[in-house]
């Protein structure tokens, strides 16, 4: 969540040195404002979890133990994450040019395989995950058997209750559901997709800890430190069980994104790119 504030701070001053209309800056600020506030959340559940009571969390936030309760408590913080899942749909999902047609049961599979792998990652049962995103054990049992692909909201809110990054589970919502969305994004959420899809593939291959065991350029390129040509996208995106074709624009995306944005990259490309070529 820490990383999702800081990608948006990065798109504010980004749009800031743009010289964006009020509209986009305010809008911006907004989110970041908003995830920093969820953020706080998810730090006080935290807390709670670990045994600080109520009065300590109102001491350290300084405000009144019956305002802490309201503003953090269970049913308070399902409220939050439904709402954070809300706005995290909107932009992605809701353009008039997306389009979305039944997804192939594979892609369903991949995404209840990526989900069920979180869930025993975190040691969490179908049962406590459900209560915590407020949905049926039931509708939880069909997503992670790929019977079933709810609303992104309910995604979001199961991958958070089990202490996932929706982030890592979107385009593997995405493709499931048949989405097909418009391109070119701002240099910071092209390479985020490009790096989500990467590791929901890695969910779903069960290997949770492939970031940080796999070496040299794999372990690079999951990390987010490099992005490295198509031809070794190909192979990648082939290692771990997903379509290349399905990759390959966000992969597109990025390339346009280096182009028009040398400030923010160097010119020739991502950190190190040129040593995958």
């Amino acid at each position: 969540m820490a990383q999702r504030v800081q990608a948006l701070a990065t798109e504010l001053v980004e749009a800031e040195g743009r010289k964006s209309d009020l509209r986009e800056l305010v809008g911006l600020a907004a989110a970041v404002s908003a995830e920093v506030s969820h953020y706080v959340g998810a730090a006080v559940h935290d807390a709670r979890s670990q045994g600080a009571s109520w009065g300590q969390v109102a001491e350290l936030a300084q405000v009144s133990e019956a305002t802490a309760r309201a503003r953090w408590g269970p049913k308070a913080l399902r409220r939050q994450m439904r709402h954070r899942a809300r706005q995290a749909i909107a932009p992605a999902v809701l353009p008039a040019e997306a389009t979305a047609v039944p997804g192939p049961l594979e892609h369903r599979r991949r995404l209840g395989a990526a989900i069920s792998f979180l869930l025993r990652a975190r040691g969490c049962a179908v049962q406590e995950v459900a209560q915590r995103a407020g949905v049926s054990p039931s509708c939880v049992s069909r997503l992670l058997a790929g019977q079933r692909v709810p609303d992104w909201p309910v995604v979001f809110t199961v991958v958070t209750a089990a202490d996932g990054r929706p982030e890592e589970f979107r385009l593997l919502w995405e493709w499931a559901r048949g989405h097909r969305q418009p391109s070119r994004r701002s240099a910071t959420a092209a390479l985020g997709r490009f790096h989500g899809a990467l590791l929901g593939l890695l969910w779903a291959t069960g290997q949770t800890s492939g970031r940080s065991t796999s070496s040299g350029t794999l372990s690079a390129v999951l990390s987010g430190e490099l992005v490295p040509d198509w031809a070794m996208t190909h192979q990648i995106v082939l290692q771990l069980g997903g379509d290349p074709e399905q990759v390959r624009p966000l992969w597109e995306d990025v390339q346009y994104s280096f182009l028009l944005a040398h400030d923010f990259f160097p010119v020739q490309g991502a950190r190190g790119a040129g040593d995958l070529v």
